[in-house]
């Protein structure tokens, strides 16, 4: 179980299920799998907001500056981003739940959103920095079973 320390803005009862969601989370065995859950546990919007604030993280950990991080997770005036809706026929079913609008593809990065990612980036106990030590961990070991 969560600790309440690491959740303080939820009730004993929401950290019991927290927990649950983060042990289903972690059945998912694929990055198929968890892009299937996460499709169904999260709008566009969201996905858009944790793709982007992962994006973040992996230019931090390149020394880009801020500007280099807008710049580069900016969306281009060309571009012609489609919401989910736009997309909807999926092997003959329709995704129910999601409508047309601005995708938050299309939102630019801030700077305030990069600072919270860079504060949490340079904590060396953080997930950020869980999660980047196993990727670099997986690449190492790959690198040597080749």
């Amino acid at each position: 179980m969560i600790d309440k320390n690491d959740a303080p803005s939820f009730s004993e009862e929401e950290i019991a299920e927290l927990t649950d969601l983060y042990e289903a989370i972690l059945t998912m065995k694929t990055a198929e799998e968890m892009n299937k859950f996460f499709r169904d546990l999260c709008s566009v919007n969201e996905l858009h907001s944790f793709l982007h604030r992962w994006q973040i993280v992996r230019r931090i950990e390149q020394n880009k500056s801020y500007e280099e991080i807008i710049k580069e997770l900016s969306p281009k005036e060309s571009e012609d981003v489609s919401s989910d809706a736009d997309n909807s026929e999926e092997n003959g079913k329709r995704r129910s739940g999601r409508t047309k609008g601005k995708s938050r593809a299309s939102t630019k990065v801030s700077s305030t959103t990069i600072s919270r990612v860079k504060n949490c980036y340079v904590n060396p106990d953080g997930g950020y920095r869980t999660a980047l030590d196993r990727l670099k961990a997986n690449e190492e070991k790959n690198k040597k079973n080749i």
